[in-house]
Parts: structure tokens; C-alpha cells; sequence
């Protein structure tokens, strides 16, 4: 029996059927499950810089509340020795009822200490927290403290000085609840009123403590990891791994995870990673490592903190996304086959129809010219394969939505809603081969505000947060629609103007600028001017690259501030060399 041409374009039809659904399938599985790993990586990663900032915050914190005690009129009375012994001892257990109050607000304070200088550094004031409560020490428990590092380099320091120590286990005598556990100290010294330093105020804090109240927003399948400078582990799922350097043992997370010795070497800020899921899904995760510096710049002393999360709660949206794919592909296999056979001569042409639709969806176009009309077999299979690939297409945009917005908040500053450092590197460079290119020249202004901290530090970080808002709104007044501005971070800002004719022209634009930060700024009440110091670098006068220009810029900005704040400098080869020279000093 010869087989009639509709049968025969039937079959082919139908085999053509299957096998573009299964190849639509594969990859909209494929690649689905790529966009969701790679938004976990993101997203991770974007949870450690939170957390690292949690970390960095957390230590301004400890370091306002060392600064608030020093500067407790009780701590200042004993300081002075201008009372009798009776007001001296009412002063020291006064002070000591304030500390408790602090450690009680503060479960992550192991212990507050206002330590003299005299007697070997004898123990004045001491509130601890033990197994029972907040206990403050007196007479003979009271013990000297000179021989530590902590106590006499924190002496050294001038008035409103921070002291940072390195984190390890505490095994100082008398530290009760925080004995043998990893501790971290912030110190700041007291000074007499004739400027002589009395002692020092320290406060122990709990590095568990503190970094349990950081991670409240994380899940708990999440790992926290966080080492020392040198690779060693301080916090670790596994307790055995954590403070070998302290236990006569070495444990390295770069013997673990080698790309994090990077990290180490300084020759990257962050690293994402995905392990390899071989043995299985439960054992798949994506990890993120972040370097965060603290304690003085000096003393150039950083941890890594690392998020490592499971991947299998992903990979199961995966595999539902995979099993609703190859139902839906076994429908439309089976529906071929049965019009293929049944009606092959008379749906000659809505198959047709079909296999067009099929190529389109293959080639991501939009489908149309569907018989979804029909009330038979081919109309069900019309509509289930619209709705098939409207779900695919839902999938994939929400994936695309979330990468758009995780691409947004890596490329900008989420308090003024400017481009960020690298945003700015990013299109300063193009602009510098347009440049190059068109023998035109540009300009980089490197602005910060004047005195800025003093703002953070007097009217609270609210505030401080306005300011720069505000004077993002004012840089916008200031410059060309098509001239970018970004925030590095902190009080300084950046400008890119291109087509620039002459310096004069960016010149024109500094001025322009301290001009307009000469209206108040008013915050909450408060009613004050914010000068800004500026540096100018000119492409390609003063650097052929935009790591130079930059630089540039930012040097002379130094100089603007030396010569007296509220005035810009423009780069030259003599100015930037001497502003550099007192950066590095």
C-alpha cells in the first residue's frame, strides 16, 4: 500500500514536531537553569557586601560607644583627680552603672574597661558579663593591664584616637564570659585636662555575638566564613578549623578554596564561585568572599567574610521548570502523532501552521498565525503550545528582570542613585578612546565635601546621608545632560565632561560648582554650608588612561584641600607629583 503524500508530510511532520520541542525544551531548561545559578551567584554576592558593610558599620558603632565613654564627665572627673576620694568613688560607680547599661543594650560586649596608666596599668573601672549576668569588679580583682599591646599602644594615641586590635582568642585573665573566645578589641585613650593621658577606655566584644546579630536577615542553610589577613580561619562551620594560629596549628582557607588567595594577595575584592555538583545536588553551592579592610589605615589589616549557600533549592526549581517542560512536550509529541495519523490529508496545512510556529519559537520571534480557533485536536494543540511558551517566556523575562536589576546595583550608588566607581571607570574609558579617536579632548573633576565626617560625626549618619544627596541633586544643576557624574564612596564624587576645548572649560565648571555648595543645606532643622574641594586632570594633558586621569584628579584634589579647602586645582605634572607625595606619607 502506497502511503498518500499527506500521510507521508504527516509523518514528517510529526517527527519534526517532536524533535523541535525537544530541542525548544533542552534549551529553555539549559539555560534557565544557568540564569537562575548565575542570579544565586549574584545575589549571594551581593548579600556578602551587605554583610560586609553590616561588619564595617558595626565597628564605627563600637567605636562611637568607646568615644561616648571617654567622654562621660565621670570618666573626665577621675581623669582630672580634681575631687576628694569620696566624689571619685561615687564618680567611678556611677560610671560603672552607665557601662553595665551599654553591655546590657550590647550582648555582643563582653566587657568595658576604663584601664589608668598608673600602677602598670592598673584596672580603674570594670563591668563584665559572666554566666550570671553584668558584674562590676572592684578593689583587689582589679588587675594591671600594662604588659598588653592593646593598653599602651592604645596610650600612644592622640585625643579621639581609635585603637583596633587583631582578632584572637582572648586568654586574658579576669575576662570571665569571654575567656577563650574570639574576641576583638576597641580602645581610645583618656587625656587630663593638661593634655597628659590618663589611661585608656576598652571595650572586649564577642566575634560570634556580633556577627550572630549581623546575619539575623540570612538564612541558616547559609555558612558564614570569616578569616584574618593571612588565610586563617576565624569563624568556620566546623569549630576545629577556626584560630589554628592560636592553638599552635595552621588552617588556611587558601589551601581550601585557592581562588580566595587572590583575595589575600590584594589583587581582587571579591570572588564568586559555584562548586562543581558531581556528587550530587545536595552537595552543589555557590560561594562569595568579599575583603573588607578595618581598624587604621596604617595598619592596613583586613578580613575575608564569605557566604557559602546550597544550591539545591535552585536546582529544584530547575528540575519542576524541566518536568513541566516535558509534559508539555510530551502532549504536543502525542497530539502530533494522533492528528499526524487521523487527519493527515486534511491538516496538511494547520500543521504547517504549526511547524512555522515551532521555527519562530525555536528562533525566539514571536509566535503567531496559530490556529488556537479551532475547537479540535489541532486547536488544543495550538493553545497548549502558546501557553507552553507563554510560561517559558514568563520564566525568562522574570530571570532577565532580576539580572537587570542585580546589573543596576552593581553598576550604581543605592543612596544617591549615582553611577559607582565602576560604572564610572566603565564609560570614562570609552570616553577616553572616543577621545583618542576624534583628537578631542575631557575633562575628570575629583570632588570632596569639606569636613564632611564632622557632619556624620556631630548631627548622626542621617544626616550625613542627606548631604551627600543633596549634593548629588546640586552636581546635577551644575553640569550637561550628557556629562556623567558618579559617587566613588563616602563625601567624593567624580565628574566626566567630554568635549572639552580647553581647561578653561572645565575650570568654569569647578567654579560653577563651589559656587552652588555655597547655598545652606538644610537637614532636619539644621542650617549649614558644605564646601567642596575640587581637582581637575584634562585628557590628554595630564594622563592618556582613565586609571591616570583619575588618579590625577584625585591627587590635586589633596592640594585644593591642603591650600585651604572650597577651591579646585587644576593637575600638572609639578602639582600632581607634590599631591601625591603627601598622600603617600
Amino acid at each position: 500500500m502506497k502511503l498518500g503524500i499527506g500521510l507521508k508530510l504527516g509523518f514528517w511532520l510529526a517527527l519534526l514536531g517532536i524533535f523541535s520541542t525537544a530541542v525548544t525544551g533542552y534549551y529553555a531548561y539549559y539555560n534557565s537553569r544557568q540564569l537562575l545559578i548565575k542570579a544565586s551567584q549574584d545575589k549571594l554576592l551581593t548579600a556578602t557586601q551587605v554583610l560586609a558593610h553590616h561588619f564595617t558599620f558595626t565597628l564605627d558603632d563600637i567605636d562611637a560607644d568607646v568615644r561616648f565613654v571617654a567622654a562621660l564627665p565621670q570618666v573626665q572627673q577621675i581623669a582630672n583627680g580634681d575631687a576628694d576620694a569620696a566624689r571619685t568613688a561615687e564618680s567611678k560607680k556611677q560610671l560603672a552603672g552607665i557601662v553595665s547599661s551599654l553591655l546590657t543594650a550590647h550582648p555582643e560586649y563582653f566587657q568595658i574597661r576604663l584601664i589608668g596608666a598608673k600602677n602598670s596599668g592598673r584596672e580603674l573601672v570594670r563591668v563584665d558579663r559572666d554566666e550570671t549576668g553584668l558584674s562590676a569588679v572592684s578593689g583587689s580583682s582589679l588587675q594591671e593591664k600594662g604588659h598588653f599591646d592593646y593598653v599602651f599602644e592604645s596610650m600612644r594615641l592622640p585625643a579621639g584616637a581609635i585603637y583596633t586590635s587583631k582578632i584572637n582568642l582572648n586568654r586574658e585573665l579576669g575576662a570571665h564570659h569571654g575567656f577563650d573566645k574570639p574576641t576583638i578589641r576597641i580602645a581610645t585613650p583618656v587625656k587630663s585636662s593638661d593634655g597628659k593621658t590618663f589611661g585608656i577606655v576598652v571595650i572586649n566584644v564577642d566575634l560570634n555575638g556580633m556577627f550572630d546579630q549581623m546575619r539575623s536577615d540570612i538564612t541558616e542553610d547559609i555558612k558564614v566564613l570569616l578569616t584574618n589577613g593571612d588565610g586563617d580561619y576565624l569563624i568556620h562551620p566546623d569549630t576545629s578549623k577556626t584560630f589554628g594560629f592560636d592553638l599552635g596549628r595552621r588552617v588556611l582557607i587558601q589551601d581550601d578554596i585557592k581562588e580566595t588567595k587572590r583575595i589575600l594577595d590584594g589583587k581582587q575584592d571579591n570572588v564568586v564561585l559555584n562548586t562543581d555538583d558531581k556528587d550530587g545536588a545536595e552537595q552543589a553551592s555557590a560561594a562569595a568572599f568579599v575583603r573588607v579592610p578595618y581598624g587604621a589605615q596604617g595598619d592596613q589589616r583586613f578580613v575575608i567574610i564569605g557566604l557559602v549557600a546550597p544550591l539545591k533549592n535552585v536546582l529544584s526549581e530547575s528540575r519542576a521548570l524541566g518536568f513541566s517542560i516535558i509534559k508539555i512536550t510530551l502532549l504536543f509529541i502525542l497530539l502530533t502523532i494522533v492528528i499526524a495519523l487521523l487527519l493527515s490529508r486534511v491538516l496538511a496545512r494547520p500543521l504547517n501552521q504549526m511547524a512555522r510556529a515551532v521555527s519562530q519559537f525555536s528562533a525566539g520571534k514571536p509566535i503567531s498565525d496559530l490556529p488556537v480557533q479551532r475547537t479540535d485536536e489541532i486547536g488544543l494543540l495550538a493553545r497548549n503550545f502558546l501557553s507552553m511558551s507563554s510560561k517559558l517566556n514568563a520564566q525568562v523575562a522574570e530571570l532577565q528582570d532580576k539580572q537587570l536589576y542585580l546589573d543596576y546595583l552593581a553598576h550604581h550608588d543605592q543612596l544617591t542613585k549615582l553611577p559607582n566607581r565602576l560604572l564610572f571607570l566603565d564609560r570614562l574609558t570609552h570616553a577616553v578612546d572616543k577621545a583618542q579617536r576624534n583628537c578631542e579632548q575631557l575633562a575628570v573633576l575629583f570632588m570632596d565635601l569639606d569636613r564632611f565626617k564632622e557632619i556624620n560625626d556631630s548631627l548622626g549618619h542621617f544626616v550625613g546621608d542627606q548631604v551627600l544627596k543633596i549634593a548629588a541633586a546640586r552636581l546635577h544643576e551644575c553640569v550637561r545632560q550628557e556629562d556623567t557624574i558618579s559617587r566613588l564612596g563616602g563625601d567624593e564624587f567624580t565628574i566626566m565632561i567630554e568635549d572639552v576645548h580647553a581647561a578653561a572649560d572645565a575650570v568654569v565648571v569647578a567654579e560653577k560648582i563651589i559656587a552652588a555648595f555655597q547655598q545652606p543645606f538644610v537637614v532636619e532643622q539644621h542650617d549649614f554650608i558644605v564646601s567642596c574641594s575640587i581637582g581637575i586632570s584634562i585628557y590628554p594633558q595630564h594622563g592618556e588612561q582613565a586609571e591616570e586621569l583619575l588618579r590625577n584628579a584625585d591627587a590635586v584634589m589633596y592640594q585644593a584641600k591642603n591650600l585651604g579647602r572650597n577651591n579646585y586645582q587644576l593637575a600638572s605634572e609639578e602639582a600632581t607629583g607634590v599631591a601625591v607625595a603627601k598622600q603617600t606619607q
